[in-house]
Formats: structure tokens, sequence, C-alpha cells
């Protein structure tokens, strides 16, 4: 099996030669913390600019008609191969409040289902084209 070749440590300024890695021992430790802070600031901001309608989600009045909507259909309504997991709002409880309990605007989907159907609506709602499948 073929050698990797050395290449300089990514670290701004260190010359040090490493092999498959970016970063040397000396600043792979920097790099990870760094790695860190920054994914902690882009998560305080994403929650900082979270709607108020979230909160619907933290009400006993949700929780009791998802557990129940889960327990009356425990399989995913989307793949019908999976348990369901999540109880989903067919039309978006940020653009339909009126629709946030109503027994026809909910589906209950698995987890991997839930993050296809909500990439394609995210898509759908940047003016891009829906994607097939």
């Amino acid at each position: 099996m073929p050698v990797r070749p050395l290449k300089p440590c990514a670290w701004p300024g260190c010359s040090t030669l490493v092999r498959g890695d970016y970063y040397c021992p000396r600043h792979a430790p920097l790099a990870a913390e760094k790695q860190q802070a920054a994914k902690r600031t882009v998560h305080k901001r994403y929650n900082e600019r979270r709607d108020e309608s979230d909160a619907f989600y933290k009400t006993e009045r949700w929780k009791k008609l998802s557990a129940y909507y889960r327990k009356k259909h425990p399989v995913c309504e989307h793949c019908d191969n999976a348990a369901s997991d999540i109880t989903d709002h067919i039309k978006p409880v940020k653009t339909h409040p009126e629709l946030a309990t109503d027994w026809d605007n909910l589906r209950a989907l698995c987890r991997a289902c839930h993050n296809r159907i909500g990439q394609r609506v995210g898509l759908v709602a940047e003016g891009a084209a829906r994607p097939a499948g």
C-alpha cells in the first residue's frame, strides 16, 4: 500500500510536516477547540432566531396529541416500514397555526422520512426544484 506524502500542518504559520492529518500533534487540539467554539456560536445564533411558533411543540397539549397520534399510527405513514418516531404537520405550524392540532393535518413518520421530507420542504421554500423520489 502506498504511503501518503508529507504535507505542512494546516495551522497558519506552522511548517511541521504531517502524514494523513490536517494538523500536527501540537495544533490538533487547538484546531478541535476552535471548531467546537465555531459550532457553539452557530448553534447559539440558530437558537436565538427560532420562531416563537416552536414554543408550541413544548406545550402539554401538543405532547399529548403527538403521543396519542403515534399510538394510533405506530408505523411510518410514508415508508410503511419503520416505527413512527415523530408526529409531523403536513402544513407547517409556522405558516398554518390554525391547523396545529387538526388531526387531518398530522402524519406519523420515522426519523429518516421526516428528515427527507423536511429537506424537500426546505428546498421548495427556498425556490429550488423538488428532488425526485
